[in-house]
């Protein structure tokens, strides 16, 4: 009879280990899932937002507009609030260079924007900010990396 309480009070702790196990590793892979679309998203932008200055904020015909640009912060502020909701993943190698990446990705924006806003295209200032891009698609591939080699 003994056995068989020691056997049954052990079986609980037993299921209770298996189910945290089960929802951290959900709970990894989702940040895992979640960095990889927002690094995604960060990466394409830049992307896009190189080619505006390129083309000195033209499209069609019309200058791109302040509201136009939103798309751009927007996308720094949802991976940014990602960032603040993952602090027990804060000394992960991916979670350092995506803060990085944040950084680089936010200055870009912020230089590209007064670029457009600046009134006239200037070489000097492009090459700055084509530059800021290959570091923004240099960090996205860093993180990128570091999410290959931690444990999902």
């Amino acid at each position: 009879m003994k056995s068989f309480r020691r056997a049954a009070l052990r079986r609980p702790v037993f299921f209770l280990a298996i189910a945290i196990a089960a929802a951290t590793a959900c709970y990894s892979s989702d940040y895992h899932r979640t960095m990889t679309a927002n690094v995604s998203l960060l990466s394409d932008l830049s992307d896009k937002l190189a080619d505006y200055c390129r083309t000195y904020f033209k499209l069609d015909d019309r200058q791109l507009s302040s509201e136009e640009m939103g798309e751009f912060y927007y996308a720094f502020n949802k991976a940014n609030a990602f960032s603040s909701s993952t602090p027990r993943e804060s000394s992960l190698r991916s979670h350092r260079d995506f803060v990085r990446l944040l950084n680089a990705y936010e200055r870009f924006a912020h230089a590209a924007d007064a670029y457009r806003l600046g009134g006239k295209p200037d070489p000097a200032v492009l090459a700055s900010l084509l530059s800021q891009h290959d570091q923004v698609r240099h960090l996205a591939g860093k993180v990128t990396e570091d999410l290959r080699d931690e444990p999902h």
